[in-house]
C-alpha cells in the first residue's frame, strides 16, 4: 500500500496530530504512520485515490486542509524507520547520481482517472504523457527514448530497482488534487 507524506499548514502542536491521526484513521484502508507537528507534516498509508479524497474531505472538516510541503516552516520532512527523511523537494540531485544536462518540466492536468502529466524529455520531446491513475495502488512507468518517468510515492525507490536504469532526476509534482508525489526521471545504463 503506498505511504504519503502529507502536510496541513494549520498543524501547531501534538494535539493536532492526534486529531489528524483520528480523522485519518476513520477512513476505510487508511492507517495512520506518524505525524511531526514541527515540519506540520504527517505519513498515512492510503489504498486508493478516493481514500485520500476521503481524508482529504475529513481532515478540512477537522480544521486542517492539505497543504504544499512549502506551506510548513521547514519545507517538510521526518524520521521514517530511523532514518531522516528530507522533503521530496530537497532530494535533487539524488547523491551519486549524474547532474542532469536539463531539468525535466511536468505540467499535471486532471482527468476522470486521476491525472495527466505532460513532461519534456532530455530527447527533445516536449509532449510526453505520464497517465496516472488514482485507482491504481501501483502505477507503471512511462519510457520515451531510452528514458523512464514514473510519478509515484516511492518513484526513485522503484526506479532504482528496475534493471539497467539509472535515476537522473527526482523532483516534486502537485497534483491537481493537491498531493504532492515524487517525479522521477531514469535513462538505460
Amino acid at each position: 500500500m503506498p505511504h504519503m507524506t502529507l502536510y496541513a499548514p494549520d498543524i501547531t502542536c501534538d494535539h493536532c496530530i492526534a486529531t489528524i491521526q483520528k480523522a485519518s484513521s476513520a477512513v476505510a484502508g487508511v492507517q495512520f504512520i506518524a505525524g511531526d507537528p514541527e515540519s506540520r507534516s504527517f505519513r498515512l498509508e492510503v489504498p486508493t485515490g478516493a481514500a485520500f479524497d476521503a481524508v482529504a474531505a475529513a481532515l478540512a472538516e477537522e480544521g486542517y486542509p492539505l497543504g504544499a510541503p512549502s506551506d510548513g516552516p521547514t519545507g517538510g520532512g521526518m524520521a521514517a524507520g530511523g532514518h531522516a527523511m528530507a522533503s521530496m523537494a530537497t532530494m535533487l540531485p539524488m547523491a551519486g547520481a549524474p547532474k542532469p544536462a536539463f531539468k525535466p518540466a511536468y505540467r499535471p492536468e486532471a482527468t476522470p482517472a486521476g491525472a495527466d502529466v505532460v513532461y519534456s524529455c532530455p530527447c527533445g520531446s516536449t509532449t510526453e504523457v505520464f497517465h496516472y491513475d488514482r485507482s491504481k495502488a501501483a502505477q507503471a512507468p512511462h519510457a520515451c527514448c531510452n528514458h523512464q518517468v514514473l510519478i509515484a510515492p516511492d518513484a526513485s525507490a522503484r526506479l532504482r530497482a528496475a534493471e539497467g536504469y539509472e535515476v537522473i532526476d527526482v523532483q516534486t509534482v502537485t497534483m491537481p488534487w493537491g498531493q504532492p508525489l515524487e517525479a522521477a526521471m531514469a535513462v538505460r545504463k
